[in-house]
């Protein structure tokens, strides 16, 4: 058997050297054995946490953004493979509507594919996709190493400053993924960005990103949230709120626009500032929420001794709480939005808890840890939850949930 269960990761190497002095055919002996693992870290998110995962830190040096990037390259290798399994990620009992569409209830949460190079193969697995960020000039970001992973507590913390490919590229990939046949809604996450107090920068360039991806997808998500780039938090006032849900409507018209907010610590004044914002959003026009984005915490929180950035974003299972509290809050406040809720879902019983007051889910740190096989077993586990509570289908069960 290729992969016993202590996954032996120097066993598994120790398989590619095979003692034949045609060094093609041990190019073909080592790829054999990567789609093997490859597929089997499809499926397993033991086997990709325990294998996959090791083995692309080890080729990486460490680099946490090394790793995504080879993993983004493994996803558009091994299409054959995504094609072959993905009818295997999709429960009919567990469709919702996402932007009009019949579909999967697990999505991608804007970063796990910032500009949007594995489109396709991720539409295989996902119900909805959330490329982006998305801006109009190419950025570098903030200068590496900008991410520390706490492997115990399944955490990332991120100083990265939006750095992207810019909307000329996204542009490209989005005219290849060609969503009139694949039918996989993107909601890709945009944003403008001010210059330092003019706010016009940003109206001017979220109205530019618009314009250019309209033809191609089924929403939008504004992201103002990202606690890396200061200058956002300019445009986190009730009024702004407003004038960008209405310069998003007018611009996308009946399509999906909804607005990804940061989290709030359990007090009533915070409370009280995010839902006004949440408010203004929907009295411009917005369709909508995510819940959360990551959390601002200061250096000394940081597991990294090296660490270069007087803060970063945390993300992972630290987010629960926060993700609870803003799903209840919001759905409390404003029953008709549609809400999407990200942080920490890491298992079908976060999932569960999400879907109390969420329409739809969506990730991105825990499928860094415990790969895309995590949507198998989220899936597994809510279609139990479903049948527990005396309910045949997802849809069935959000229909029944009264605030």
């Amino acid at each position: 058997m290729l992969f016993n269960k202590d996954y032996d990761i120097k066993n598994i190497f120790k398989k590619t050297k095979v003692k034949n002095k045609d060094k093609g055919h041990n190019f073909m002996v080592f790829k054999w054995i990567e789609k093997k693992a490859f597929k089997k870290g499809l499926e397993n998110p033991s086997f990709f946490r325990g294998v996959v995962r090791r083995i692309a830190y080890s080729m990486a040096k460490g680099d946490p953004e090394r790793v995504h990037e080879l993993a983004l390259d493994a996803l558009n290798e091994h299409t054959d493979i995504i094609e072959e399994v993905s009818k295997d990620f999709d429960f009919k009992d567990l469709h919702v509507t996402v932007a009009d569409l019949d579909v999967m209830p697990f999505g991608t949460a804007p970063g796990l594919d910032k500009n949007g190079d594995a489109l396709r193969p991720l539409s295989k697995l996902f119900g909805y996709l959330k490329p982006g960020t998305i801006i109009v000039p190419e950025r570098e970001g903030n200068s590496r190493p900008r991410v520390a992973i706490d492997e115990k507590l399944d955490e990332i913390y991120n100083a990265q400053g939006f750095p992207s490919k810019g909307l000329e590229y996204f542009t490209e990939r989005l005219g290849e993924y060609d969503n009139k046949t694949i039918r996989c809604p993107l909601i890709p996450s945009v944003c403008g960005l001010p210059l330092e107090e003019n706010l016009n920068n940003a109206y001017k360039e979220l109205e530019i990103i618009l314009r250019r991806i309209y033809p191609y997808v089924d929403g939008v998500e504004w992201n103002p949230f990202s606690p890396n780039t200061k200058a956002l938090s300019a445009l986190r006032t009730p009024s702004e709120f407003k004038r960008s849900a209405k310069l998003i409507k007018d611009l996308i018209g009946p399509k999906m626009a909804v607005v990804k907010m940061g989290p709030y610590d359990d007090y009533e004044e915070q409370k009280t500032n995010w839902l006004k914002l949440v408010e203004s959003f929907l009295d411009g026009g917005g369709d909508g929420i995510t819940a959360v984005n990551t959390y601002m915490v200061p250096k000394e929180k940081i597991p990294s001794e090296t660490w270069g950035y007087q803060s970063a974003g945390r993300s992972g299972t630290f987010l629960q709480e926060y993700r609870q509290r803003a799903l209840k809050d919001a759905r409390m406040n404003f029953p008709n939005a549609f809400i999407f809720a990200t942080g920490g879902i890491d298992s079908a019983e976060q999932a569960w808890s999400a879907l109390q007051y969420a329409d739809a889910l969506e990730g991105y740190t825990p499928y860094t840890f415990k790969g895309f096989g995590l949507i198998l077993e989220m899936a597994d586990g809510l279609r139990t939850k479903l049948k527990e509570n005396g309910y045949k289908t997802l849809r069935e069960f959000l229909a029944s949930r009264e605030f």
